[in-house]
């Protein structure tokens, strides 16, 4: 039997390419999935954009490409935050999941400026996608997923972070605003 434990230690980048290799598996099979679905169902692609671009046009051409830019900036801050929580901060994929005890507090890189890049990350490129679209179900599902990251997963990985380390990450909030 493997142990896990000791090839962390001795080799760290190793185990970060099997867990992207195992977040790739596990993405195809998802998407798999997600086309069984669609054929079952019969959902056309002109069903689907009709859901997510309801009522259309609140935002009219040319407007509405500006929500392109908000896209890419979004990615950029997920790439960088997850470099800096792997690379730099040297934690597992383990580790960054929400609501697990990491085991370092990273300061550097994104985290200077936002306690949650990741989340705010995603949120950017979800804006984007509402103002593209220019959407009420997509800016619906905006909402919904801020409001879950912001009362389930910030709330809790907040309290677990403070029980970790305690007086350093309470001055980090002082100094970090939680998005910006």
């Amino acid at each position: 039997m493997v142990d896990f434990e000791k090839m962390k230690k001795k080799y760290p980048r190793t185990m970060i390419i099997v867990q992207l290799l195992w977040i790739t598996i596990v993405a195809t099979i998802l998407s798999y999935i997600l086309i069984l679905l669609i054929n079952i169902f019969d959902i056309s692609a002109q069903n689907m954009e009709d859901i997510f671009t309801f009522p259309p046009n609140v935002i009219p051409q040319p407007y509405n490409y500006v929500g392109i830019l908000f896209i890419p900036v979004g990615m950029f801050l997920i790439i960088w935050a997850n470099y800096t929580l792997l690379w730099i901060g040297r934690i597992s994929f383990k580790d960054r999941e929400p609501m697990q005890r990491p085991s370092d507090l990273v300061l550097v890189g994104p985290y200077r400026f936002t306690r949650n890049p990741i989340y705010l990350g995603c949120l950017l490129m979800m804006l984007g996608l509402v103002i593209v679209w220019s959407s009420i179900v997509t800016a619906f599902f905006l909402i919904v997923v801020y409001l879950i990251f912001r009362f389930v997963f910030i709330k809790r990985e907040e309290v677990i972070l403070e029980e970790e380390f305690g007086e350093k990450y309470r001055d980090f909030k002082k100094q970090v605003g939680r998005w910006i």
